[in-house]
């Protein structure tokens, strides 16, 4: 095959390749265990095992990163089509272009962003909640011992007034200086992250 047949071919399949490689908040995240390292200790903590997470979504950067590119791959082969000669290749190329073109359609005409963005601020709500009753625990534990908690699986066990821990939230990290301590979960199809610090509060509502 020739040279100039293959440069196009290699350009339709990149772009259905990114259509289909992009696998945010991947289902290995709800059956594997997350490493959590917090000063200095390692805490495995069980995520989504067993427990209905939710419709996986991905988030609108990856919709409108897709319009992009989907269309300079578009309207490069048809551009390359026009400065051809060869009939026959002339065709293949406009041929080619269809398809990203028809990616870019979808992604601008056929996503429900109000959805999409519904979804992942709704997952975001359900890791701070996770916090907020990390923040409980953590408060509960400091008026009986004197101190926070540095170590996940043991501030677990301070968790039965506060409702558990959503298993649909990855705990990301923990920290504890002094007198304040901060948190940070995300959902398992979420790629946003929600930080908690102990004096302030969630960084959800700040925005």
């Amino acid at each position: 095959m020739k040279r100039s047949t293959l440069i196009p071919i290699g350009v339709l399949l990149f772009c259905i390749g990114v259509v289909f490689s992009f696998d945010p908040g991947s289902a290995r995240a709800q059956n594997s265990l997350l490493l959590s390292e917090s000063a200095g200790s390692h805490n495995l903590v069980g995520v989504g095992e067993g427990a209905d997470c939710g419709e996986k979504v991905r988030p609108a950067e990856f919709y409108e990163s897709l319009s992009l590119y989907s269309l300079i791959a578009g309207f490069g082969l048809f551009f390359c089509g026009i400065f051809l000669e060869k009939k026959p290749l002339k065709l293949s190329l406009w041929g080619f272009a269809l398809a990203p073109l028809g990616i870019w359609v979808y992604a601008n005409f056929f996503v429900d962003y109000a959805h999409l963005n519904k979804t992942l601020f709704n997952y975001n709500v359900a890791a701070e909640s996770a916090l907020a009753n990390i923040a409980e625990g953590q408060e509960r534990y400091k008026d009986e011992m004197g101190f926070y908690l540095k170590d996940l699986n043991k501030l677990y066990s301070h968790l039965a007034g506060a409702h558990g821990v959503d298993p649909c939230v990855k705990i990301l990290e923990l920290k504890v200086a002094g007198n304040d301590w901060s948190a940070t979960a995300s959902h398992v199809y979420s790629s946003g992250k929600v930080t908690w610090k102990g004096k302030s509060g969630s960084s959800l509502k700040k925005g």
